[in-house]
């Protein structure tokens, strides 16, 4: 009798992917298309989350400026549009770099899916 996998086990699956997936944009260069295709990194599912867990708080055309925690009134990331406006900024300073968020954030595997996902243009 084959027991099934522990809920832990289980959600740790798709990390391993993504930090495969990452691996293979590195190594490729330039070339990301395959990669890319063999990434499960979308906008819906990992995308839209991670910035709205760790950006959208400063970064949002919503808040009032005194709630931006000094982030750039025109700075916002707000749709898809917006992140993809500025995916070479979001990658170099919370993805390759850890000064956003200021105040900690995401781990250093979710940092590299956070690249990934940009590099393979913040795929829908």
């Amino acid at each position: 009798m084959r027991s099934l996998p522990s809920a832990r086990a289980s959600a740790a699956a798709p990390v391993r992917v993504a930090v495969a997936v990452v691996g293979a944009l590195a190594a490729c260069g330039t070339d990301t298309d395959s990669a890319c295709s063999a990434s499960f990194l979308r906008y819906s599912n990992f995308g839209a989350p991670f910035i709205a867990n760790w950006c959208r708080a400063c970064h949002s055309a919503e808040l009032p400026p005194d709630m931006r925690q000094q982030a750039p009134i025109d700075v916002n990331f707000d749709t898809l549009d917006d992140i993809r406006a500025w995916s070479r900024p979001i990658a170099l300073t919370a993805g390759d770099g850890t000064s956003m968020p200021p105040a900690g954030g995401p781990s250093a595997d979710e940092r590299q899916m956070l690249v990934a996902w940009l590099r393979c243009g913040a795929p829908r």
